[in-house]
Order: structure tokens, then sequence, then C-alpha cells
């Protein structure tokens, strides 16, 4: 059984926002299900300790000289680096030269879209010497292409489903106390390719839809939601409006899309994202339009059964498809050149 040590962001100190239902646990345990031994490594907390209680230059030197002395007791087969901006490129590169078949792969799920995720990108292209793969939530080939090199591939990471966190099943009940829920930041979101305030999209929507009832957090006084509240929430909506600040990237989305589907939510999802390459008419609402967003929005709130139907075959897709099993097997054959068992439309990678 191959070892893989997980570098990521896991924030077992600051408990706040939804770290414990995100992407960090989801990998990992994807990783453990598809046969690999997992070792969560917590880059922030570790820092913070080494720093006494502050991620400074201190406690980043003492990290990254204990990453590498944990990997001379450990002898792992791989590191797996998620947002570990913590790591130095050199430290990577001295790992390797301890154990020369090290294989080292980085994801991200923050956008990458140059003019406006600069440091997203400087973090990726600033270790390409030293990983062999590069996973990223966007499947545009363009943007892609910026962290691939001679030998190291770049490809698409699919927001993910874990079904031992994402547990709620909205797609049951006729009716649930909100409508719809979203989960936002102040500010500006691109909304059928317009830059409009989220409040007054939010405002729009409501008085085009009598009676509508939100579940907001973040944004309009609502407060954030933290771990397990977030997911309970999920449960408690009936539909899902996945709104990000860019919504005309191919295949990106925030992962908030991911979590209202697979904790049964019908999604609500911008044309100008391609999502429709990847999902039915029957497995998700889409729009291209204010109107018709508006007009979908009130038709599926006033006839629950449609929209029960819907999310049902949304969420049996999104676990089994897009479950954290088939995409972290999938990521892992990748990084250690092992012959992959599917093909999907999702599985987008570019080489050199």
């Amino acid at each position: 059984m191959k070892k893989i040590i997980h570098v990521s962001n896991f924030n077992l100190l600051r408990l706040k926002g939804c770290f414990q239902v995100g992407f960090p646990f989801k990998i990992s345990n994807g990783l453990i299900r598809a046969g690999y031994s997992v070792l969560n490594y917590p880059d922030r907390d570790l820092c913070r300790m080494f720093g006494f209680g502050h991620m400074n230059f201190i406690g980043q030197n003492r990290l990254n000289k204990h990453l590498i002395n944990y990997c001379k007791m450990t002898e792992p087969d791989a590191i797996v680096i998620g947002h570990a901006d913590l790591i130095r490129t050199d430290t990577l590169l001295e790992i390797k030269k301890l154990f020369p078949q090290l294989k080292i792969m980085q994801w991200s799920c923050d956008w990458i879209v140059p003019g406006y995720a600069e440091r997203n990108i400087k973090a990726l292209t600033s270790r390409l010497e030293a990983v062999d793969l590069t996973m990223v939530t966007t499947g545009d080939k363009k943007l892609l292409q910026q962290f691939s090199r001679p030998g190291k591939a770049a490809g698409y990471l699919p927001n993910i489903a874990d079904d031992s966190i994402e547990t709620g099943r909205a797609f049951e009940t006729e009716t649930l106390p909100y409508d719809i829920m979203l989960c936002a930041n102040t500010g500006k979101r691109q909304f059928c390719g317009k830059d409009e305030e989220v409040d007054k999209i939010i405002d729009k929507a409501s008085r085009r839809v009598p009676g509508l009832k939100w579940k907001l957090a973040g944004i309009k006084n609502a407060p954030a939601l933290n771990g397990y509240a977030y997911i309970h929430a999920l449960s408690e909506s009936a539909m899902g409006f996945n709104l990000s600040r860019l919504n005309d990237i191919y295949l990106y989305s925030s992962d908030r899309m991911v979590h209202g589907m697979a904790n049964g939510q019908l999604a609500l999802l911008d044309k100008r994202n391609g999502f429709q390459d990847l999902f039915t008419e029957n497995e998700a609402v889409f729009y291209d339009t204010p109107e018709e967003f508006y007009d979908k929005l009130a038709f599926y709130k006033n006839n629950p059964q449609a929209r029960m139907k819907i999310a049902a075959a949304g969420h049996q897709k999104i676990h089994q498809e897009y479950g954290i099993t088939p995409v972290c097997r999938y990521m892992a054959d990748l990084l250690f050149e092992n012959k992959t068992e599917t093909s999907s439309p999702w599985q987008i990678l570019i080489k050199d």
C-alpha cells in the first residue's frame, strides 16, 4: 500500500468557516477509500504552533524543516499539496533528493484567471519545478496550460462529493424551511454575464418571486455558517443558487455548487460556465438570462414534486460520478502513472 502525505489547511486550531467539511478532508478520505495510506499534515496549524501562535517567518522556517524530518521518518511514496503556500519549493526539492522515486501533486480549488487570481497562479507556478502533477477546479484548457510543463501534466479537478460528510437529502422533503440558499460575501458577483451587487440580485429575485424564503450566510447581515451548521442549512433549503465572482469560466464553480447538490438541493446554474456538458436538464436547472432565472425559480418553488425529481437525479449523479473515490482514484492513477480505468467528460488533461 502506497503512503501519501497530504499537506493542506485542515484548520484544526481555528474553528471557523466550513473547513471541517471542505476539500482537504474530502481528498484525504477519497485517497484512503481508493486504497492509499494517508497522513494528514496541517501546515498552517503547525506554522502557528512553531511561530508561537502566529504564522510568521520563524514558524515557516521551522515548518519546512519539520516537513523534511517528517518525510525522513515516514518515508512517503507521494506528497499531495493543497493550498499549502507555506511550503517552499526548495523544501520539496530537498525531499525529492532524499526520495528520488517520490511523486508530488498540487491541487487548488481557487480560480486561476489572469488579471483576477495572480496570487493563486503565482503560488501554483512557483512549485512547478518540484511537482509532477497539478490539478485545479477549472476545465478551460488555455487556463490549464499555465501549469503544464514537459513531463508535468495539468488537469481538471471537479468539485467532489463525500457521502460521509454530505449526508443531507433535501430532495426527499416537499416543504422545507427555505426555498433557496446563497452563501457569499458582500460585493459584486457575475450574474447572467454582468457584474452586480449580491444584495441587489437577492432583492430583485424576491420582488419577482413573491414569498421567496432565503437562507443566507455571510450577506445581508446574516452570519457565516461554521462546520456542520452549514451542512444542516443545506439540508433545509430546497434550491441552491450557484453565484461565483466569475460565472463564465468553463467548468469552474465555487464548491458550494457541489455542497448543495450533494445534500439534495436543486442546483440553479448559469449556462455560461458549461456545466450542461456534465449534467443534463433532468439533473440540474440551467438559465441564461435574469428573466429565465426568475421564471424557473418561481416554477420550482411552486412545484415541489418537479424540484424533488430533478434534485434527486442530481444528487445521485454528483455522488456516483463526482464522489471522492472515483475522482481521487483518478488523480492518484495520474500521479503514479497507472492506467486509468474509466474515461469521463470531466477528465480533461494537458500534457506537453
